[in-house]
């Protein structure tokens, strides 16, 4: 059984800041977000997993420690700037995809950290006109491609939306945000429960198959609500892409891929 893991910082257990998610000194961001991933990792391991593919999806990617990483797992870090992004390296030789760490989406206030992909440019994102998290943009990857999501980790809001786009995934909360601030569980108490949820989903898989009830739509309307007025001008240029309102464009294909490559030029 082959595994591909997405994971990001904002998400995981305890990270409470920017400070906290920037790659600078005590780097202990760094230590958790590993520590999660390999839970994720023993726990497809006890199910019958052989294989991972672990992408680095936070910031420069340069976070996840590679030597804390089971053997057979593979860390791809850095951005190569394909559209797949989050999932880059993700196809349909994949038996299930894991992400780890997400987070809130730019228009909630579930999350101290709640974003949705360049926080100093982009205020929210609508897909098919409801507000997308950067789970939402990079699960439909995984849904093209026939690859079953296994579980999804992160803050409470983030959970919720999950559960509300695929009631079927199984998810692990891990923290809850209010305001400026965030309750969270113990780091081992999360870690726990990440290997066991992981397990039992992949058992439920190889049992009963992969079930879900989303339906890829025919046709996806990108919005994208950004920070300042100036960069709806200049992205409104963009071919195929009109802007809507001061600060908010809007873009129509019936293929994802066209998606994406937009959200890759911004």
């Amino acid at each position: 059984m082959r595994l591909f893991i997405t994971a990001d910082i904002e998400g995981i257990t305890g990270i409470s800041n920017w400070n906290m998610a920037a790659d600078v000194p005590p780097y202990e961001a760094k230590e958790r977000m590993t520590k999660e991933v390999v839970a994720a990792c023993k726990g497809a391991i006890s199910a019958g997993a052989l294989d991972f593919v672990i992408k680095d999806a936070h910031g420069e990617g340069h976070n996840l420690l590679g030597n804390l990483l089971p053997r057979n797992a593979k860390l791809l870090s850095g951005w190569s700037n394909h559209p797949y992004n989050m999932v880059e390296g993700l196809d349909d030789t994949f038996d299930g995809i894991i992400f780890i760490g997400y987070h809130s989406q730019g228009l909630s206030n579930t999350s101290p950290l709640a974003h949705t992909l360049f926080p100093n440019v982009i205020r929210g994102i609508y897909l098919n006109n409801q507000p997308a998290s950067e789970f939402t943009l990079y699960a439909y990857v995984a849904y093209l491609l026939s690859v079953p999501i296994i579980a999804v980790t992160g803050d409470g809001g983030l959970v919720r939306e999950v559960n509300q786009f695929d009631d079927k995934i199984a998810t692990v909360a891990v923290q809850e945000g209010f305001g400026g601030g965030l309750i969270s569980i113990h780091p081992d108490l999360a870690l726990e429960r990440i290997e066991k949820t992981v397990k039992e989903s992949l058992l439920d898989l190889k049992k009963v198959g992969w079930q879900s009830d989303v339906k890829i739509p025919e046709v996806f309307n990108l919005k994208i609500v950004f920070n300042k007025h100036q960069d709806a001008y200049k992205y409104s240029f963009y071919p195929g892409a009109r802007q809507i309102d001061e600060f908010t464009i809007s873009y129509t294909s019936d293929n994802y891929m066209d998606i994406l490559s937009l959200l890759l030029f911004i």
